[in-house]
């Protein structure tokens, strides 16, 4: 029991849980006072997937302290002069895939019925949780030395069990719920936390060498 107290009080320290609950709850809140408006929900949870990617963008242009022992470029271990390349190409293909999803998006909730106050609300509420969360990254790149490729993937952890709660019911014919929204922000919550302890799980930079 003692081991919860520490747990619970690290968990609630950390600002981009708070920021991260607080975007997921501002949402099932709108859903239970506006249940006719799904596609409001839908796009802000698209634009929080992209800002997931965007900062991933970023963090994986300035890391500094890496290994490249799981991926490889053209056969080649990653190094200074093509880590440029493993950032783009990860944009590429994180950004052809919002865009196919978008798409996708477009034939089933139109983007013209979006509340657009509750829009630029939850999306500054998710944007600050990710600020956050790649300071607290560049800390951690600071002492450690972490895996390029893990970082190339991990945002697809994130994203994808979070996409298939709030999607699943709406593809598959079912009526919308807050449950979904509720497992929603639960699968997001928990695939944070595990995003954040992969993420940590690297390599301590030996400073005396």
């Amino acid at each position: 029991m003692r081991s919860i107290f520490p747990m619970r009080k690290k968990i609630f320290s950390n600002y981009s849980i708070l920021f991260l609950l607080a975007g997921n709850l501002y949402c099932i809140w709108y859903y239970a006072d506006h249940p006719g408006d799904f596609a409001s929900i839908v796009w802000i949870y698209w634009f929080q997937s992209v800002t997931i990617g965007l900062f991933n963008f970023i963090d994986l242009l300035t890391v500094k302290n890496y290994s490249s022992e799981d991926l490889k470029l053209n056969g080649e271990s990653v190094t200074d002069n093509n880590k440029g390349c493993t950032a783009w190409f990860f944009l590429f293909h994180f950004g052809t895939f919002h865009l196919v999803y978008a798409v996708f998006l477009l034939v089933k909730f139109s983007i013209l019925s979006v509340d657009k106050m509750i829009f630029l609300v939850a999306v500054a509420v998710f944007f600050m949780e990710s600020i956050i969360n790649f300071m607290r990254q560049k800390q951690i790149e600071r002492t450690m030395t972490v895996n390029i490729g893990t970082m190339f993937i991990l945002p697809y952890f994130r994203i994808i069990p979070m996409h298939l709660m709030i999607l699943g019911p709406a593809f598959l014919g079912w009526k919308p719920s807050m449950i979904f929204l509720v497992l929603k922000m639960i699968a997001d919550i928990i695939s944070f936390l595990l995003y954040q302890h992969i993420y940590g799980k690297n390599k301590t930079i030996d400073n005396t060498e």
